[in-house]
């Protein structure tokens, strides 16, 4: 019997290559091809799955090099460019010294390599369950900036992503930023994950806010990425922790909480049952070094 060999070194369909060369170039590109066209920025996604016949673009919209796609912005909201590699952005993050969640995130993803090339909107735009930003993001309540030759939309990030490698972003649409309010005092943050080995797709992801008065929580938000169709919120354990004082016992409660709220599968990378045991141990995690930051 022969094998089946699967040739991930050429791209295997033919493709018109355009570089932009400003944001209305782009999307004025995309008014006219946004049906058959890819967007690339970093390509670390968006090449593998060309190379896999995933993939079969008429057109690739090269958007690396536009300037209107790379802010980063601090002051009482804090906006992060789509087309930013995230080695610009993790010094930044670093320097303001409060996003620890989105910061821990994006040194999860992986090597310099990787860290060279990826970009914030094609890790959000790739719609995967398991993106490592999604999570964090969600505990920020932040919102993505998209524009159309047409229209610009600010859409909360729980309502972007709908599916496995599904978002509302339409064919004519460009991810232009990723913005979310300042934190204030007494506010901490914290992103845990579990892979196979460094640097891999993750299996589980947590990703911890919460704002803290003393010993009492006053505010949480909890996300997990690669339990579900979409990067998800916790929102029962969230209301659970809302105006308590922290223990042990409800930071027990809540962990079991978490694996009510969330609906893993079997895959090839670990177990529905894997899924959920790790998930209330990420948490658990998280959440302590949220509060802790949230002293500082």
């Amino acid at each position: 019997m022969s094998a089946t060999t699967v040739n991930t070194r050429v791209l295997v369909n033919d493709f018109e290559y355009t570089v932009a060369a400003s944001l209305d170039e782009a999307l004025e590109f995309l008014d006219r091809h946004g049906e058959d066209t890819a967007v690339l920025a970093g390509g670390t996604d968006l090449i593998v799955q060309m190379k896999l016949g995933r993939r079969a673009p008429k057109f690739v919209l090269d958007v690396s090099k536009l300037q209107e796609l790379k802010r980063l912005e601090a002051g009482e909201v804090v906006r992060v460019g789509a087309g930013r590699r995230y080695m610009d952005v993790l010094p930044f993050l670093t320097g303001l010294g409060r996003y620890h969640g989105l910061a821990e995130a994006i040194d999860s993803i992986g090597k310099l390599q990787v860290l060279s090339v990826a970009t914030v909107g094609g890790n959000l735009g790739n719609g995967s369950p398991a993106a490592d930003t999604p999570p964090p993001l969600l505990t920020y309540d932040a919102r993505a900036r998209v524009r159309s030759a047409r229209i610009e939309r600010l859409i909360p990030l729980g309502e972007f992503h709908t599916g496995p490698g599904s978002t509302v972003l339409a064919p004519d649409e460009i991810i232009v930023d990723v913005e979310f309010d300042a934190f204030p005092e007494g506010r901490g943050s914290a992103f845990r994950k579990l892979t196979r080995v460094a640097s891999d797709i993750s299996k589980v992801t947590c990703a911890v806010a919460l704002q803290r008065d003393g010993a009492t929580c006053e505010w949480c938000r909890i996300a997990l990425g690669a339990v579900g169709p979409t990067p998800l919120r916790a929102r029962t354990a969230e209301a659970a922790l809302a105006g308590r004082t922290i223990d042990r016992a409800l930071l027990e409660e809540c962990a079991r909480l978490v694996v009510s709220d969330i609906a893993p599968i079997d895959d090839i990378r670990c177990s529905e049952v894997y899924r959920r045991e790790a998930a209330g141990v990420l948490f658990r995690d998280a959440f302590e070094a949220a509060w802790e930051r949230a002293t500082c």
